[in-house]
């Protein structure tokens, strides 16, 4: 997996560098060089990653847009 494919994975899961880190339980520096291209991301880390931000992709074009700008306007007295 590409550094630019890894980070486009991590923007369709919303996830920062940091985030994987916790999720993974590792230390943000591996994440990040990752990210950056200074370690090789793992072939099963890849995969994982690929089939997430795939799953996510598809869920966006069916995401509910009805809600957008609307509020909770609370119980009435």
């Amino acid at each position: 997996m590409t550094p630019a494919r890894f980070n486009e994975c991590l923007e369709h899961l919303h996830w920062s560098t940091e985030t994987l880190a916790g999720i993974l339980g590792c230390d943000e520096s591996l994440t990040e060089a990752y990210s950056l291209g200074l370690a090789e991301v793992p072939a099963k880390l890849g995969a994982w990653l690929e089939v997430l931000a795939i799953a996510h992709e598809v869920a966006e074009s069916g995401r509910p847009t009805a809600l957008k700008g609307k509020r909770y306007k609370g119980l009435a007295h």
